[in-house]
């Protein structure tokens, strides 16, 4: 690694909460160079080196990036001097100093903190000594901590966070147990966690790497997996693979059990957070359950005959009972694919709900009687055009705060008599939980969704459970309605969710385009098809979505999106470099993360309007989505990422005009049943399917594996656990999942 030596001349730029510095230094030479990293705010009077590793800015030229640093052992008089009368030491002023280095030479810091008794000679009285050693030796603490953490090879980044974190303690809490970082710190996992350890010479058998292994396994393989559980032998063969050996992991597995933080049930091991969670929305949902809201059944399907007549519409005698379900129980599902008429279901039970309750929908305190909801903004935003009623994500209906904390709870309870929740396929045991212990007895709670879409990104299948349980009223559609017989990309996604595609259905209609082409041709069919439809008036931010199943390969979402970028945006006067991606005005780009300071959530879709210079020369951008304009600074860029293509999981809850979706053989281990089925089901007008047709036959033929959850089982009773008073959800917010 390069290394320069100096003094800091200004901080251009640093982040509080990560520390992340733009700073000049003079050497000592007296040169002035760039210096970028996480590094904390040091004295600018004392001398420091700098290593790392330079790096050339295309607008800032040279600059040192930062791994690590250290104060030099030699120090000049008149820096020592300036450096103990700075706002780091309170109550030392200059001419102090002055006297301190006088008496004690240039080696003063070292005198001090061997024996602060030295300063009695400079006439302080006791306390301004004993404050001032105080604050010397947590300042020399800090620093001595940081550059034993850098000869441990750990980023500046990761060391800053620890520090932030752990402070005076953090070599403590390191050496002893590494594995904490995993619950301490947020984006260490096992395998950085392990990384460390070995610096710190754990042994591989050490019972604190397998117990962390463990919960590894379960918190990290089994919820991506979706599941809430593993078997003994799952539970072995993931620690396994996590500790790269096999190992006896009996007693690892007790300890954490006496400690609680593992359940077995049978042969179930849950982690204790999950397991009281779903217990817990089984109850909740038992108790919403309840008797019959009204009996007159008679009155409702009269109020539901003028509905028809008003809305000159005639009801197939499953929407009515949809309708009729809805409004005579605590507690429906109304389950089915598209053009099965669920919107038109919700629009006419909600306009037979306003006549007997006899409520004026244009009062806004209806708001505070009827609840809409589902878990994306775009399922909202759509809920609310097809509904013509004010519409919300479930976290802002509950009122989700940017530290985590919920407005409505369990204690706290929203004041709506109706809650209709759409979607809701989407929503994950975390987030479920949530939002049914936030619902008030005796309200009604209508859950719409078509249970054969993808289930959440979250762990759970709460839409699948609840149906599969058999004990909540459930309303199931089939019958494709005549205004969409007509949709090829109905007729099409419904024979791939019945598992019948046939070489008959591969054949292009009015709605559905299949192109038969080779991998190395797609990209340049897709640029084809944009630019077709952008000239009949499409938008390529609002109306046309690619969708593909991973993001790495020739044909993954990372590298169409630079295809696409490439061909459609032209403003490459102004960008923002961030690790191996560029942004510029005009772009297309999708949130990642969850924000709700900023109001914007994970899957949210914008647009780049400007790159901008801030006061310290730094690079930011502003990106609106729809009528919120929010600023990305360069730190913020690893919460977006292009959108002209994304996955097939984030497209979930949105609607496109115009689906484009790549089928490649490179995608084979990713093809399943309701994957494919998702993303068809995205397509509004037209859906074109570019590559190998063959592989929707494959496709419509491969399911995903069924999670494992106990959801049904407990809603049927047939788990009865005793003792199950805990709340876990102290500290996990839904959104870790999203």
């Amino acid at each position: 690694m390069d290394q320069v030596r100096g003094k800091i001349k200004n901080y251009v730029f640093h982040n509080d909460e990560n520390s992340y510095s733009i700073a000049r230094l003079i050497t000592e030479d007296l040169k002035t160079v760039t210096i970028v990293g996480y590094f904390p705010v040091v004295s600018e009077d004392m001398t420091y080196e700098f290593s790392g590793t330079w790096v050339k800015h295309n607008t800032y030229g040279e600059q040192l990036k930062v791994e690590s640093f250290k104060k030099c052992e030699q120090q000049s008089k008149s820096g020592l001097i300036s450096y103990l009368s700075s706002p780091f030491f309170h109550g030392i002023g200059p001419k102090t100093a002055e006297k301190i280095v006088d008496l004690l030479g240039v080696d003063a810091i070292q005198l001090i903190t061997k024996d602060k008794t030295v300063l009695k000679e400079i006439g302080l009285s006791a306390i301004r000594i004993e404050k001032f050693y105080q604050q010397l030796i947590e300042n020399q603490t800090n620093e001595h901590i940081l550059v034993a953490l850098y000869g441990y090879e750990l980023s500046g980044k990761l060391a800053m966070k620890l520090l932030n974190k752990y402070q005076m303690l953090t070599l403590e809490k390191l050496e002893e147990n590494p594995y904490r970082l995993i619950d301490d710190l947020e984006g260490i996992g096992f395998i950085k966690a392990d990384e460390i350890a070995r610096k710190f010479h754990i042994a591989k058998d050490d019972p604190r790497r397998i117990r962390a292994a463990i919960l590894y396994a379960i918190e990290q393989i089994a919820y991506q997996n979706g599941d809430l559980y593993l078997t003994r032998e799952q539970l072995e063969n993931d620690a396994y693979q996590a500790l790269g050996d096999v190992m006896d992991l009996t007693s690892a597995i007790q300890s954490l059990m006496d400690e609680k933080r593992l359940v077995l049930e049978e042969n179930r091991y849950y982690l204790s957070m999950t397991y009281y969670t779903e217990i817990g929305l089984a109850e909740k949902m038992k108790e919403l359950m309840g008797k019959p809201v009204i009996s007159d059944i008679d009155y409702i399907e009269t109020l539901l005959d003028a509905t028809e007549i008003q809305k000159n519409i005639t009801y197939t005698d499953v929407q009515k009972e949809a309708i009729v379900t809805a409004l005579t129980q605590r507690f429906t599902i109304i389950t089915g694919g598209p053009g099965t008429g669920k919107t038109t279901i919700i629009d006419g039970l909600l306009d037979v709900y306003r006549k007997y309750h006899q409520l004026n929908f244009k009062n806004p305190a209806i708001y505070e009687k009827i609840g809409l909801m589902a878990p994306t903004g775009r399922a909202a935003k759509r809920m609310k055009e097809l509904l013509d009623m004010d519409a919300k994500t479930i976290h802002r209906h509950l009122g989700f705060s940017y530290d985590g904390d919920f407005l409505y709870d369990e204690k706290h309870q929203l004041p709506q008599d109706l809650i209709i929740i759409d979607e809701a396929s989407m929503i994950d045991l975390f987030l479920a939980k949530k939002l049914f212990g936030a619902i008030k007895d005796g309200a009604q709670v209508i859950v719409v969704g078509d249970v054969d879409q993808l289930p959440s990104v979250g762990p759970g299948q709460i839409l699948s459970d609840m149906i599969e349980s058999g004990v909540i009223p459930t309303v199931r559609l089939t019958q494709i309605h005549r205004q969409a017989k007509d949709s090829k990309i109905i007729r099409l996604s419904r024979a791939v969710n019945e598992q019948q595609v046939s070489y008959d259905d591969l054949v292009s209609e009015q709605d559905v385009y299949l192109y038969k082409s080779s991998s190395d041709r797609i990209k340049k069919t897709i640029i084809q098809q944009i630019q077709g439809a952008l000239q009949e008036g499409y938008s390529l931010i609002e109306d046309i979505q690619v969708l593909a199943p991973m993001y790495k390969g020739d044909l993954g979402i990372d590298n169409l999106n630079i295809a696409l970028q490439e061909a459609f945006n032209t403003k490459k006067d102004r960008k923002m470099v961030y690790g191996d991606k560029t942004y510029y005005v005009g772009d297309k780009v999708i949130q990642l993360v969850n924000d709700p300071e900023r109001l914007i959530m994970n899957g949210d879709i914008g647009v780049i309007k400007d790159i901008k210079t801030n006061a310290q020369d730094e690079l930011y951008m502003i990106v609106s989505y729809d009528d919120n304009e929010v600023m990305y600074e360069k730190t913020d860029l690893d919460e977006i990422n292009l959108a002209y293509a994304i996955s097939i999981h984030k497209s979930q809850g949105s609607e496109y005009k115009i689906v484009m979706m790549p089928m490649v053989k490179s995608y084979m281990h990713m093809l399943k049943k309701e994957l494919i089925y998702t993303a068809m089901t995205r397509a509004k007008k037209f859906l074109i399917i570019l590559g190998d047709m063959q592989l929707l036959i494959y496709a419509a033929n491969h399911l995903s594996e069924k999670r494992q959850t106990t959801l049904a089982l407990r809603l049927k009773g047939d788990l009865i656990t005793e003792d199950a008073q805990f709340d876990p959800l102290e500290e996990l917010s839904p959104y870790d999942f999203m």
